[in-house]
């Protein structure tokens, strides 16, 4: 099963035209995308990137299935050792794009083994927590399920950081991925911070408006920036990612101080 395999679209949108129309905007751009270029191979996620800034993941997911079943586009299955399948995506006049499936599965099995994600997963910590330490921002504690006599209890999650300025307690949780945090989770990390008295923080590559407005109604913030962290060791994976699928990923040494600043300042208006 995909990430929004068992997600209705539809019923997100409670019909609203306005999503519809993004729909059919979607559905036109990806159709435009492979007229350009008739010998180009897509996988799932990365057109999912591809289009983020203008289409939420879950309608190009949705649009991807209906040009599929639609016969505009077809799909080549790749069954994963762990049970999962990869899907790539060619045009229906594309007769020889297995080599090209080949290269590209090669590299995102590379990248996507456990060692690599998790490094990744650590490298953003390690950043922003000393990017936010550069700000005056204390680290109160790291993996938290505990705060001044509260334990969380209702499931096994926690926060990967605490952090503290002018009195303030952030309840922060760092994602490092391509696709977005699932929504489950993201509703009990924000509960989680609400029972522990804190504000939530969520920290992220990229995250869809729908998301950031639930997070800020929460009294959140959510800091997005544009790359996927990976280690400065793994510069030469990094730069044929963004070669052979052109997908959003760095290896910086340190965030940059914009970025910690969009959230300095809105901690400073939120103390007023």
């Amino acid at each position: 099963m995909t990430e929004f395999e068992d997600y209705d679209f539809y019923e997100e949108i409670e019909g609203s035209r306005e999503e519809y129309k993004y729909f059919e905007k979607a559905k036109n751009d990806i159709v435009d995308l492979y007229e350009k270029d008739k010998e180009a191979v897509y996988y799932l996620r990365q057109l999912q990137v591809k289009f983020e800034k203008k289409y939420f993941h879950w309608i190009t997911y949705h649009v991807i299935r209906y040009l599929h079943d639609s016969g505009k586009l077809d799909l080549k299955e790749r069954n994963q050792q762990d049970g999962t399948t990869r899907h790539f995506y060619i045009h229906p006049s594309n007769r020889y794009p297995i080599r090209k499936i080949n290269r590209m599965e090669k590299l995102i099995n590379e990248f996507s083994q456990e060692h690599i994600t998790r490094s990744c997963g650590q490298r953003a910590e390690d950043l922003f927590r000393m990017g936010f330490q550069k700000f005056g921002f204390k680290v109160i504690g790291e993996d938290i399920k505990e705060f001044k006599g509260k334990k969380w209890k209702k499931s096994g999650h926690d926060l990967d950081f605490i952090f503290e300025r002018d009195g303030i307690y952030y309840g922060c949780e760092v994602k490092n991925a391509l696709g977005y945090i699932e929504k489950k989770e993201l509703e009990t990390k924000i509960e989680m911070c609400s029972f522990l008295g804190i504000v939530p923080l969520f920290i992220m590559r990229f995250a869809p408006k729908s998301y950031i407005e639930q997070v800020r109604r929460e009294g959140g913030f959510c800091l997005l920036y544009k790359y996927q962290l990976y280690e400065l060791s793994q510069i030469y994976l990094v730069e044929r990612i963004k070669k052979e699928l052109d997908l959003p990923v760095g290896c910086p040494k340190a965030i940059e101080d914009g970025t910690i600043k969009r959230f300095e300042n809105w901690h400073m208006r939120n103390l007023v």
